[in-house]
């Protein structure tokens, strides 16, 4: 009996190894994560001692958070100042300004190589190759907590851990082995479900880290993550296979296979960059305009997903909230557990209502602008608390992007198009992260909700996007589709037949969301042109009318996309 059991478990623990290696990985970020708050913690500490060497910290001019301290009693039992809280954050955010920018080309070029030679190298060596410079980060972050280290070893460590790839490169590998292993009509349903459980699993993890924040510091909990990533590292090396996660494919991919191994590595690189190209000869024009409206909507999506997320710690450690490491961990807790349950219970409806994966991505994005208006007017904790209700329903863009992707593409494609979105999702995640914490810095001081109102106006275009594949993949027939037969359409249909709604209801539809979103957009102009004058650093004015000139070309394209509903 004892045998049979061990023997059922093994099995168990090897039928859902990528589920285990996930759930690991997701408690690694989790405890990593809370890198942000020991810095914000470090500068905010150090800011009395610090004053002398920044005069200039005096000539700071005082903002609405030490009305707000007043008008609501929160943050009153903080020792520090506002001045202080403004000083820690514009530090912070410099300093994982500068971290990024020192780890951005490598991990474009790493991104790219491990990509182009994940055949050659093999999965399991470029999965273990990222874990290790997770590992070298960590390393160096435990000298650096331990050792007080001067501020440019934090780039250093980053520069290291970007010689390794990064976590694009590991999500990458296994989106790949998920896919691969997964019948067509079942990957959607098992991206979500994967997300959910390690949402849950982050749940977990976010709670227990900021009780322990609370009350055992910063250090056991990082030597804690250092033994998770390793024990990650022995587990892939140990159990997983080769021949575990053989690949579905068809007679297309192996006369395919069998054509492109002579081809060169710079034919391969044409190959990746041209996946998404029009000149398919057996790809319909339908399937060609979805992939690449698909593709610009999920770079934008990750835009606006970037623009809310990247400053929101520090938006939660500043003026009127002031959280607290427990604190924090509540809400991230609270925050897991609605969007694991709400996004699965969100996807069965739509599902069992018949929407069109167009049709989810523009609830979602919907949702998303509304999500980020309502946080960034956000006054109280509760307010806070209340947005996450409608959070869940927002990033069906990110889950679905790769199971919508795989169901255009032939199967021997979908290495090469998986290499180019993670590409592209490094480069954006790069340079994304480097420019919201550089926007955050510049003006924090003079409007705390600056980037979240810029990541409602960044889902507009998702939106209309999506609004437009609707059209597309309901209008236009799907002619001269030479694609292989046995690859069936996922679990969401784009070709079940709709009753609603109409033409004249859509066009209806399409006037009430053209009119909101120019409102909103002109509050938007209305305000950043209040706040140019107010400005005095050349650069940070710079960034800030380039963000108006990016308000205009949204309000430029609504205009064009209504005149051609509407011609």
């Amino acid at each position: 009996m004892r045998v049979l059991f061990c023997f059922s478990l093994n099995h168990l623990f090897h039928s859902h190894l990528v589920e285990v290696i996930l759930c690991l990985q997701t408690i690694y970020y989790c405890l990593a994560a809370s890198i942000g708050q020991y810095v914000y913690s470090y500068y905010l500490k150090s800011y009395a001692l610090r004053t002398e060497l920044y005069p200039d910290l005096s000539l700071y001019s005082k903002t609405g958070s030490t009305i707000i301290q007043h008008e609501l009693g929160q943050c009153k039992d903080l020792l520090t100042s506002s001045l202080a809280q403004q000083w820690a954050q514009k530090k912070s955010s410099n300093l994982f300004f500068y971290q990024t920018v020192a780890s951005s080309v490598p991990t474009i070029l790493m991104t790219y190589i491990l990509g182009l030679y994940t055949h050659q190298l093999g999965r399991k060596f470029v999965l273990i190759l990222t874990m290790l410079g997770n590992l070298v980060q960590y390393s160096i972050w435990l000298f650096i907590i331990h050792y007080e280290l001067p501020d440019y070893w934090w780039h250093i460590a980053a520069f290291l851990s970007s010689l390794a790839g990064g976590g694009n490169v590991s999500s990458f590998i296994l989106n790949l082995i998920i896919t691969d292993s997964t019948k067509e009509s079942e990957r959607t349903s098992r991206f979500l479900y994967i997300g959910a459980m390690c949402t849950a699993i982050g749940a977990i993890a976010s709670l227990l880290v900021g009780f322990w924040i609370e009350y055992r510091g910063f250090l056991d909990l990082y030597w804690t993550a250092l033994f998770v990533q390793l024990l990650t590292i022995i587990i892939v090396y140990h159990h997983m296979k080769p021949q575990s996660f053989l690949p579905i494919v068809s007679k297309n991919s192996h006369d395919y296979i069998h054509n492109t191994n002579k081809n060169t590595k710079y034919n391969q690189l044409i190959q990746i960059c041209m996946v998404f190209s029009p000149r398919h000869a057996y790809r319909s024009r339908k399937r060609s305009i979805s992939l690449i409206i698909t593709l610009v909507a999920f770079i934008f999506h990750c835009l606006a997903s970037l623009s809310l997320g990247v400053p929101f710690l520090w938006f939660q450690l500043n003026y009127p909230f002031c959280w607290s490491a427990k604190e924090i961990g509540y809400y991230n807790t609270a925050s897991s557990i609605i969007w694991s349950i709400g996004s699965i219970v969100g996807m069965k409806f739509l599902t069992y209502t018949r929407s069109s994966d167009a049709a989810i991505c523009c609830i979602s994005h919907t949702c998303f602008i509304v999500s980020a208006l309502w946080v960034s007017q956000a006054m109280y904790n509760w307010q806070l608390y209340i947005g996450l209700l409608i959070a869940p329903f927002t990033t069906y863009q990110g889950s679905l992007t790769y199971s919508i992707i795989s169901k255009w593409l032939e199967p021997n494609e979908i290495n090469n198009a998986f290499t180019f979105v993670t590409e592209i999702n490094t480069i954006l995640n790069v340079f994304g992260n480097s420019f919201f914490n550089y926007l955050y810095s510049i003006t924090v001081s003079h409007s705390r909700n600056f980037t979240l109102l810029l990541a409602a106006g960044l889902g507009v275009i998702p939106l209309i996007l999506n609004c437009i594949l609707y059209v597309v993949t309901k209008n236009i027939p799907d002619e001269s589709d030479n694609r292989i037969k046995e690859c069936i359409p996922i679990l969401i249909p784009d070709h079940m037949p709709i009753t609603v709604p109409a033409a004249t209801q859509f066009q209806q539809s399409i006037s009430k969301l053209s009119t909101f979103l120019k409102t909103h957009l002109q509050t938007m102009k209305n305000m950043i042109t209040n706040l140019i004058p107010t400005m005095q650093n050349r650069i940070a004015t710079q960034a800030v009318t380039s963000v108006l000139n990016v308000i205009q070309v949204i309000e430029e394209a609504i205009r064009k996309i209504h005149a051609l509903f509407f011609s």
